[in-house]
C-alpha cells in the first residue's frame, strides 16, 4: 500500500475480473461502517481507560488521538473491503470461461 496514495486501489480483480469501483461514488457507504467501527473502538477503548485503569479522561482521550491516527489508513482499507464484501454478490464462476 502506498501511503503517499491512500485511496488508489487495483481496477479488477485478478481473479475473476470484477471491478473494484462499479461506479462513481461507490464507496461513500464504506463511511457509515468506518463510523460505526470508529465509534464501538472509541467508547471501548477510553471506557476500558477510564473505568479498568482509572486513567484520567483527557489522557484517555490523547491515547485514542494516537490510536485512530495509527489506525487511519488500515480503518479506510478496511471499511471499503468490509462494504464491497457486502454490497456485490460473489460469483465464483465469474473467472472462469
Amino acid at each position: 500500500m502506498d501511503i503517499r496514495h491512500p485511496l488508489k486501489m487495483h481496477r479488477n480483480c485478478s481473479v475473476c475480473g470484477q471491478r473494484f469501483e462499479p461506479e462513481l461514488g461507490f464507496y461513500y457507504g464504506a463511511m457509515f461502517i468506518s463510523y460505526v467501527f470508529i465509534a464501538i473502538f472509541s467508547l471501548s477503548l477510553v471506557g476500558l481507560c477510564v473505568f479498568y485503569f482509572n486513567l484520567d479522561v483527557d489522557l484517555s482521550f490523547i491515547i485514542l488521538l494516537i490510536c485512530l491516527a495509527a489506525m487511519f489508513l488500515w480503518n479506510l482499507r478496511f471499511s471499503r473491503s468490509i462494504w464491497i464484501h457486502l454490497v456485490v454478490k460473489y460469483d465464483p464462476q465469474a473467472g472462469v470461461k
